[in-house]
C-alpha cells in the first residue's frame, strides 16, 4: 500500500484564532501531516465559508455586508500560517459551502429568481458571481491549496430547489463545475464532500461528481451518516469510484466534545482497517470542536492512536509514549484511567451499546419525541434502522448497564484523585476535570434513560402510573446538573450547553423563564413540562370529537408512519401547542428558500365513502398556507387570520382503501405551523 496522506481539521466550525492556528501548523509540520484543512465558522452567515475572509472585487457593493476587522485579522493570521506550511511542503485546504450569496443579492439581482421566487441556478449572474468568488479568496490567500466543499447547509440548498431548468444530478454537476474550473484556472485544488443523509442524494451527487472528472478527489466520512462510537461503518465508500480521502473525527464532536475523558483505540483501529479496505487515499482528521481543543488534555492521546495507525505503526507503543512523555512517573497510572474510557462512553450515554438519542449532549425535545418509542413494549425496527444500530431496548438491561458504568466510573475517579499533588497542578486538573464531569454525567443519562422508559409507558401503554415518574427523573438530573456545576462551574459539561435567549434556534420555541444560568438540562425540564401538558389536552380535545383517526403534529405520540425532508421538517412545542413545520427552525436560519420542506402521514378512513380532514395551523406571518396531498391529489390551500385557523377538504378513498398517506408541503414565505389533523365523516 502506497504511504497514505496524514491531514487534520480545526477550528470546527469557529472564528480563527492566529494563536491557536499557529499551533496547529506546528503540529502539522512536526507530524508528518500534509494536508492541513481550515474550517472556520462554517455556519455564521457573516463570517463563514469563503465570502466571509475575503473582500469581493467586481461585486464590492456587498463588502459591508462583511466583518471588515475580521477579514483583515483572518488575511493576516491565516496567511502567516499558510506560508509556515507551504515551506514544510503541506498542502492547505478552506472549508466551503455552496450554494451562498450576499443576503442582498437576490434584492440587487431580481432577475435571477424564477416563477416560483427561487434562484435559478443556471442564470449568468450566479456563474458570473461564483467565478469571481473564487478568484478573490486564491487572490487574498494566495498560498491556499484548494478548496474542501459541501454542497449543503446553504442558504440556497442545490438539492431542494423547485423548477429549475436543470434536474437535480445535472444542477450539482453546474454548480461544482463552475468551481472546480475557477480553481483549476488558479492553479488550486477542489475536493468534494457528498455528505448526504438519502441514499438517493448520495448517487445523484455521485453521478454528478463524476460526470466532472474521474480524478476529482472525494471527502467522506468513515461512519454512515454522522459521527457515532457505533454507527457502521460508511457503505457507500463502495459507490465511490473517484479517488477517496476519508473524513474523522478523532475529538469526541459528538462523543463529549473534550469534556469527557475519552481514549478512542478501538474505535480508530477498526475504522482505519476498514477504510484501508477501499485503497483510500489519506485521512483529514477533525481534531477539535467548537472552541475546545485536544491540546494539553489527556484526550490528545487520540492524535498520536490516529498518527501511528495511518502509519502502520504500534499503537499501544504510540499511545505508552504520549502517556511518559506527558506525565512521567505517572504515565501509567493516568494511561490505566483513561483505559475503556470509549466502551464507558457507550455504556454511559446510550443504550445496550446502541443509539438512545442522538449525540452525545442531552438530546432536544424533538429528538426525545422521535427515540422513546425504543422502549414500548410492540416497538418494531425496519430493516434499514436494524442496519444503522437502532433497536428495541430493554428497561431492565439499560439501567444495569448505566449503573455498571457508574461504579466504573467512580473507581476511575477515584484513580485520578491519587494523583493530586504529585502531578503539575494543571495537568492534574485537566484530567480531574474530566472524569468528575464524567460521573455526573453518568447518572444523568441514568435518569434521562428512566425518563424513555417512564415516555413509552405513558404515550405507548397508556400507564398513568408512569407520567409523575417522568419528572421525577427530570428533577433528579436538575439536582445533579446543579452539583456537577457548583463543582466545576465553567468547566461543567452542562454549562457549555447553557441555551441562549434570543438565538436562531429560538426564533419560534416555547418562551421559557430565563434564569442568570440556564444549562440544557435546566431547558429539557420546562420543555417537557409543557410539551407533556399541550399534549394530553390537545388528545383530550380531538377524541371528544370521536374522530376516525386523528394526530397531534409534533407530540410524543405522533407516530402514523411520519416520514418528512431530512433538515426542513421540525417539531416544536409553542405557547399554544405541539406543532410540525413544513420547514424548520434550522433550515429557516440557512435558507432563503421558500418552497421547501415537507412531512406526511398514514390516516385511517372509512372506506367507500365521502371523508373530510381538518387541518389546524398558522403561518408565522398571519397566514396559514399549503400543498395537501391526499395520495398523491395535490390541492392548495390558504387561509389568513390572527392566531389558529383550520383548513379542511373532502375526498372519497380510492379503491375501498382503509388509510390514505396525507402530505404537507410548504409553498409561499408563510412557514406552517400544523398542529393536528384529524379524518372526519
Amino acid at each position: 500500500m502506497n504511504k497514505q496522506t496524514k491531514g487534520i481539521s480545526f477550528l470546527n466550525p469557529v472564528r480563527v484564532e492566529g494563536e491557536y492556528l499557529k499551533k496547529c501548523a506546528e503540529y502539522a509540520i512536526e507530524h508528518g501531516i500534509k494536508h492541513f484543512e481550515l474550517v472556520g465558522p462554517t455556519h455564521d452567515r457573516v463570517r463563514g465559508n469563503c465570502d466571509g475572509m475575503m473582500f469581493y472585487r467586481k461585486y464590492s457593493q456587498f463588502n459591508d455586508e462583511k466583518d471588515a476587522e475580521y477579514v483583515e485579522y483572518c488575511q493576516k493570521v491565516v496567511n502567516e500560517a499558510l506560508d509556515m506550511v507551504a515551506a514544510h511542503g503541506i498542502k492547505s485546504y478552506y472549508w466551503h459551502h455552496e450554494l451562498e450569496i450576499p443576503l442582498r443579492f437576490d434584492e440587487v439581482y431580481p432577475e435571477i429568481h424564477n416563477a416560483d421566487g427561487d434562484v435559478e441556478v443556471t442564470h449568468p449572474l450566479i456563474k458570473d458571481f461564483l467565478e469571481n468568488k473564487i478568484d478573490d479568496f486564491f487572490h487574498a490567500y494566495p498560498n491556499m491549496s484548494g478548496i474542501v466543499l459541501t454542497l449543503h447547509e446553504t442558504r440556497i440548498p442545490l438539492l431542494k430547489l423547485k423548477n429549475q431548468k436543470l434536474d437535480k444530478v445535472e444542477r450539482v454537476r453546474y454548480v461544482t463545475e463552475i468551481l472546480y474550473n475557477a480553481c483549476k484556472k488558479n492553479g488550486k485544488e477542489l475536493i468534494v464532500r457528498p455528505f448526504a443523509s438519502l441514499a438517493k442524494d448520495y448517487d445523484d451527487l455521485m453521478d454528478a461528481y463524476e460526470r466532472i472528472s474521474s480524478e476529482l478527489l472525494v471527502c467522506d466520512k468513515w461512519t454512515k451518516y454522522d459521527w457515532s462510537l457505533f454507527r457502521p461503518a460508511n457503505p457507500f465508500f463502495a459507490r465511490i469510484k473517484n479517488p477517496l480521502i476519508v473524513e474523522t473525527d478523532i475529538f469526541g464532536e459528538y462523543f463529549g466534545k473534550g469534556f469527557l475523558p475519552l481514549m478512542l483505540k478501538d474505535h480508530i483501529i477498526k475504522r482505519v482497517e476498514y477504510c484501508n479496505g477501499y485503497g483510500v487515499r489519506g485521512y483529514v482528521s477533525r481534531i477539535d470542536r467548537d472552541g475546545y481543543i485536544p491540546f494539553g488534555t489527556p484526550n490528545e492521546v487520540n492524535l498520536e492512536i490516529m498518527d501511528a495507525a495511518v502509519d502502520g505503526r504500534d499503537v499501544d507503543a504510540a499511545i505508552d509514549a504520549f502517556f511518559t512523555r506527558e506525565y512521567g512517573e505517572y504515565g501509567a497510572v493516568v494511561k490505566e484511567a483513561m483505559s475503556g474510557t470509549e466502551q464507558l462512553q457507550i455504556k454511559a450515554m446510550h443504550a445496550e451499546g446502541k443509539i438512545l438519542h442522538w449525540l452525545s449532549r442531552f438530546p432536544t425535545l424533538p429528538v426525545m419525541k422521535n427515540s422513546y418509542r425504543m422502549f414500548r413494549s410492540d416497538f418494531e425496527l425496519t430493516q434499514e434502522q436494524l442496519a444503522d444500530g437502532f433497536k428495541y431496548f430493554r428497561p431492565e438491561v439499560v439501567l444495569r448497564d448505566k449503573d455498571e458504568a457508574i461504579e466504573a466510573i467512580e473507581q476511575k475517579l477515584a484513580l485520578v484523585k491519587t494523583l493530586e499533588g504529585k502531578l503539575d497542578a494543571d495537568k492534574y486538573y485537566s484530567i480531574y476535570m474530566r472524569f468528575a464531569n464524567f460521573c455526573y454525567v453518568a447518572k444523568i443519562f441514568k435518569e434521562l434513560a428512566k425518563v424513555y422508559i417512564a415516555c413509552a409507558r405513558y404515550f405507548e401503554d397508556n400507564d398513568e402510573s408512569a407520567l409523575p415518574e417522568i419528572f421525577t427523573s427530570i428533577d433528579k438530573m436538575t439536582e445533579l446538573d446543579e452539583a456537577g456545576y457548583a463543582e466545576l462551574g465553567k468547566d461543567w459539561y452542562c454549562e457549555v450547553l447553557a441555551v441562549k435567549p434570543n438565538s436562531a434556534f429560538m426564533t419560534y420555541s416555547l418562551t421559557v423563564k430565563y434564569t442568570e444560568r440556564m444549562s440544557q438540562v435546566h431547558y429539557l425540564k420546562q420543555m417537557l413540562g409543557k410539551a407533556v401538558e399541550l399534549e394530553v389536552e390537545a388528545r383530550r380535545a380531538l377524541s371528544e370529537l370521536s374522530p376516525v383517526d386523528f394526530v397531534v403534529a409534533g407530540g410524543f405520540g405522533e407516530g402514523h408512519n411520519r416520514k418528512s425532508e431530512p433538515n426542513f421538517s421540525g417539531a416544536l412545542t409553542l405557547d399554544d401547542g405541539n406543532c410540525r413545520t413544513a420547514g424548520s427552525e434550522r433550515g429557516a436560519a440557512w435558507s432563503v428558500l421558500k418552497t421547501h420542506g415537507w412531512f406526511s402521514y398514514d390516516m385511517k378512513v372509512k372506506q367507500g365513502v365521502e371523508n373530510t380532514i381538518v387541518i389546524r395551523g398558522k403561518g408565522h406571518n398571519g397566514t396559514f398556507s399549503i400543498d395537501l396531498a391526499i395520495d398523491g391529489d395535490t390541492t392548495r390551500h390558504s387561509v389568513t387570520g390572527d392566531g389558529i385557523q383550520e383548513i379542511s377538504r373532502t375526498f372519497t378513498p380510492k379503491n375501498g382503501a382503509e388509510k390514505v398517506t396525507v402530505r404537507i408541503d410548504r409553498n409561499s414565505d408563510a412557514l406552517p405551523f400544523v398542529y393536528s389533523l384529524m379524518i372526519v365523516n
